[in-house]
């Protein structure tokens, strides 16, 4: 996606600013500052329900677990196909965007999003909602990379547009927040079905705003690129089926091998294609810049961070600490509330310390959280959580937005909308590998822990193995004789706490490790 200041297409809203022309220097007159902040309250509340849906989903896992009976790889899934669709298609969909209007792009995804939405509320099975969450990520897809567009074209200069930025980054912060805290209402009194009407009320909001709010533009000249587009699907779908699924069908199978196989070549023949291509979806030679290279890093293992500590630690509030979601979503406010606090201030932050220290300082605080995380105990205790949760918060604050920041000042102006729009998915592809790498640990181990623990405890193989596959599909305790029920109880418990315990490890290790090149590369400042 290229989004340039020369556009000459791009239109402001009715009004006497319509008529204010364009400057000798080839940027557009800036539009009257109460139609840019609220064209951008808009495009903020569809960048929050990209987000709501993401927690949301988590905050009702375990109720959709035992209603729908769905096994550890769905659930993998449910959370992961979201991301998957808007890691894929985010880059085409910022050409579409381009070439045939970021308004009518932004609003065409609120309207994907709204059928999948409602398909998700009507699902009466792990297929359907999987299935309904892929056409809400083709919503998600559209809505961000197009959304961001517009930001970018409206606030022209550099300080002006980090604000907005950072703006649009905290509503991200927000939809996370809000997700699982409305779930968790809404599980009180209805059932997991209703959290998808979240969804539905801000898609409406977002379509109706759009029409009214934000003005359109194009670049009409940017094309799409469909070998491009099958090749990045190839890719991402066949690494992230590898690891969802190498669980069940063992990973050294034929099939997992293959999907690797499979995923590195395509990226190879990915890179080799862009590089040739006349109006690349993604242009590869970005990736000369190390300070690009590098922010690409840095957005990838954010999301992968903060995305994967949400889900693992909402999971295990409520099977380790027996939560209910309502209660599981208040606690993981301890993370969101830090993050959306931070999130505006990290635009000043930027301006006073330059890219290279603030990011590597919240690489540094963000993996510090997650490992004191690995202090938690297998029972209700939230003394060993909220310091570690809010130094995630706080870490990712300074890292989202900089971050998108630091994509478009590493490159020339006229590649800044690809910039924004590659940063956008490696932040998903985050969130994709998050959910999918640290998701498939949780369940694997757990599966591994609780069997050792059961088998330890001198329970027969056939007895064992029952509870451990009831417990991969929500069942409860409840339904065991009382002799043994107690003993299975205090076994999920720390089974489940082992497993997060692991998953968490690789997280923060993950997220520590991106301090490295941040400190090597990253160079650039945002100017006046």
């Amino acid at each position: 996606m290229t989004t340039q200041q020369t556009s000459p297409t791009a239109t402001l809203p009715a009004g006497p600013s319509a008529a204010a022309g364009t400057p000798r220097t080839g940027h557009p007159a800036p539009a009257p500052a109460r139609h840019r902040w609220a064209a951008l309250a808009v495009i903020c509340v569809g960048t929050m329900m990209t987000f709501v849906n993401v927690s949301s989903t988590i905050g009702a896992l375990s109720s959709i677990q035992t209603d729908l009976g769905a096994d550890a790889t769905e659930i993998v899934w449910i959370t992961s196909a979201y991301s998957l669709l808007v890691a894929t298609l985010i880059l085409a969909a910022g050409t579409l965007a381009d070439r045939i209007g970021r308004r009518l792009v932004l609003t065409a995804g609120a309207v994907f999003f709204l059928a999948g939405s409602l398909a998700a509320f009507t699902a009466g099975s792990a297929g359907v909602l999987i299935a309904a969450q892929a056409v809400m990520g083709i919503g998600g897809a559209m809505v961000l990379p197009a959304g961001l567009a517009v930001v970018t074209h409206l606030f022209v200069t550099p300080k002006e547009r980090t604000e907005a930025v950072s703006i649009w980054a905290g509503s991200s912060g927000l939809g996370l927040a809000l997700g699982p805290l409305g779930s968790g209402f809404l599980l009180q009194a209805y059932s997991w079905h209703a959290v998808f009407l979240i969804n539905v009320a801000l898609a409406v909001v977002t379509i109706a705003g759009a029409a009214r709010l934000v003005p359109e533009s194009r670049h009409p000249q940017r094309r799409l690129d469909p070998v491009g587009i099958a090749l990045a699907t190839l890719a991402i779908g066949s690494l992230t089926f590898g690891i969802i699924e190498g669980k069940s069908l063992g990973y050294t199978s034929p099939v997992i091998l293959g999907s690797y196989a499979t995923a590195a070549a395509t990226v190879i023949v990915f890179a080799l294609y862009e590089a040739r291509h006349r109006d690349p979806m993604m242009d590869v030679r970005l990736f000369a810049s190390g300070s690009f290279s590098a922010v690409m890093g840095v957005a990838t293992l954010t999301m992968f961070g903060f995305t994967g500590t949400a889900l693992l630690t909402v999971l295990y509030l409520q099977h380790s600490q027996d939560l209910t979601a309502l209660g599981a979503s208040v606690r993981i406010l301890a993370m969101f509330v830090p993050f959306i606090v931070i999130s505006p201030l990290a635009a000043k932050l930027v301006h006073r310390i330059g890219f290279k220290f603030l990011l590597a300082l919240g690489a540094v605080i963000m993996s510090g959280g997650i490992f004191l995380l690995l202090t938690t105990l297998p029972e209700p205790d939230f003394s060993h959580l909220w310091p570690g949760l809010a130094a995630v918060g706080i870490g990712s604050g300074l890292l989202v937005a900089p971050s998108t920041a630091a994509a478009l000042t590493s490159v020339d102006q006229h590649k800044a909308g690809m910039a924004s729009s590659a940063v956008n998915m490696f932040r998903q592809l985050g969130n994709v590998l998050g959910a999918s790498i640290l998701g498939t640990i949780l369940t694997s181990q757990f599966t591994s822990n609780l069997t050792d623990r059961l088998t330890g405890a001198g329970l027969p193989a056939d007895t064992t193995d029952r509870i451990v596959n009831g417990a991969e599909h929500g069942s409860r305790t409840g339904t065991l004789p009382d002799e043994i029920a107690g003993l299975v109880h205090n076994a999920v418990h720390h089974a489940f706490t082992d497993a997060y315990h692991t998953a968490l490890l690789v997280a923060a290790i993950a997220v520590a490790a991106v301090t490295v090149p941040t400190l090597l590369f990253v160079r650039h400042r945002p100017t006046a």
